[in-house]
């Protein structure tokens, strides 16, 4: 039997956002830079229809 489970990286190694693991810290970046564009696109999509409601007034 091979075995299975992933050697938990040790602080400094998962501060450093270390490629051991196949997760360079370019792809850690890359992850939550499309989280907060997602967030901004949520935000966005609600705002236009905000306008609308106050300018029918």
């Amino acid at each position: 039997m091979t075995k299975r489970t992933k050697k938990k990286k040790s602080k400094a190694a998962r501060k450093s956002g270390s490629s051991k693991e196949g997760r360079s810290p370019s792809n850690k970046s890359k992850a939550s830079k499309v989280r907060k564009l997602i967030k901004l696109a949520k935000s966005r999509a609600r705002r236009p229809k905000a306008g609308k409601r106050k300018k029918r007034r």
